[in-house]
């Protein structure tokens, strides 16, 4: 395994979760730790705990990925402690600073991003993902916006197929959405431009294409050092514009919403897919309302606290909906709507967080070790 440094295993998550997808109560990213110090192994918990500690000094191991952020929520209090930060009382916190151990949160940007998480989880229960579940965007936001940038006619396709690798222009079951407009751009560089075409003093007009495609909110960042790396030009033109349409909930869009609905390749009885659950989800019991469908046909999950989807998920007609819990009212509204609703536990929904995270590390060569601890038990 090549040596790197946490600083470049943080690039790397960024590649798959950026830290922008994360909502803005939600401090992700590095907690503990210095940037700079060489990587020797990692360690996967959801919570930060004294037996996640443990295993990281058995496996000598010097960083932590968690998924749930120990100060929290963002903006209430400390929430990091990196070099030239304040210390705090939070005895887990300062046994990492103290061992030299980054702390790394994936929380909702994890959530968001990690599609190739949902997709596997979805299979393992006999399921097609067809679609994330999506929440009615706060007043003022949006969930997707509009890049538009200009392009010279011989780059065109190579920044075009860079923005779509990056993620840009996936409109429900389609990717690769986009239009371009031929047309005559002018600019004149000035002292101390370099300029990939014209010249210094000189007005220029160049023929260019003028592409518009679409960008997942908080996916700016990815998308916008993409089109700066495969475009030409020293200075980029672009415009992001936000859109008031709240997309369809179709496809498995990477950043937009959570979870996964799917159908099942084939029918199954009730009771068959609670045994799958249970196996898939590694639980012997779990919490459901009094809604028994006769055959479970279409699925939707997503983790932790899902409350707050159960209204977009009904819309979509399934028959049962998997998520860590919903609370008492909204499981009991669910039934009267003809929706079985499965509270697995908040943090049983998320195990396949410890799954996903084992697969990255492994395939970036990095020593990895998973704790998978059951922070709440039933007596």
């Amino acid at each position: 395994m090549a040596k790197l440094t946490l600083q470049t295993l943080l690039k790397q998550l960024e590649t798959r979760i950026p830290a922008s997808l994360a909502e803005s109560w939600d401090p992700v990213g590095l907690v503990v730790g210095n940037p700079k110090s060489a990587v020797r192994g990692v360690v996967v918990g959801v919570d930060l705990t004294e037996a996640l500690l443990a295993e990281a000094g058995w496996k000598k191991a010097n960083v932590i990925v968690i998924h749930h952020p120990p100060l929290f929520p963002k903006g209430k209090g400390l929430a990091r402690l990196v070099p030239g930060g304040a210390e705090t009382r939070e005895q887990l916190l300062l046994e990492c600073y103290r061992r030299g151990i980054g702390l790394v949160v994936a929380h909702t940007n994890f959530d968001r991003g990690a599609i190739d998480g949902m997709v596997n989880l979805a299979r393992a229960l006999g399921a097609e993902p067809t679609a994330r579940v999506l929440e009615v965007p706060k007043e003022g936001r949006s969930l997707m916006k509009k890049l538009v940038t200009y392009i010279p006619v011989d780059h065109y396709e190579r920044v075009r197929d860079a923005l779509y690798l990056a993620g840009c222009g996936h409109l429900g079951q389609y990717d690769c959405c986009g239009f371009g407009t031929s047309g005559v751009g002018n600019f004149r560089p000035l002292k101390g431009a370099s300029p990939f075409i014209g010249a210094v003093g000189e007005l220029e007009e160049v023929e260019e294409i003028r592409l518009e495609t679409l960008v997942v909110a908080g996916m700016e960042s990815v998308a916008i050092r993409a089109l700066k790396e495969a475009h030409p030009y020293e200075m980029v033109a672009y415009d992001l514009i936000p859109l008031d349409p709240v997309p369809g909930m179709k496809g498995m869009v990477w950043g937009l919403g959570y979870g996964f609905v799917g159908q099942l390749k084939k029918p199954v009885s009730y009771s068959e897919f609670v045994r799958r659950v249970k196996r898939v989800f590694q639980v012997k019991s779990f919490l459901t309302n009094q809604h028994t469908p006769k055959s479970v046909r279409s699925i939707a999950f997503t983790p932790g606290s899902g409350s707050s989807f159960v209204g977009a998920v009904q819309s979509q007609g399934v028959d049962v909906y998997l998520t860590g819990e919903v609370g008492y009212h909204a499981s009991l509204e669910a039934a009267r709507q003809g929706l079985s609703v499965f509270e697995l536990g908040h943090r049983e929904s998320e195990h396949y967080f410890l799954k996903t995270f084992e697969s990255w590390m492994k395939e970036w060569e990095i020593p990895v070790s998973v704790l998978d601890e059951r922070t709440q038990r039933i007596i």
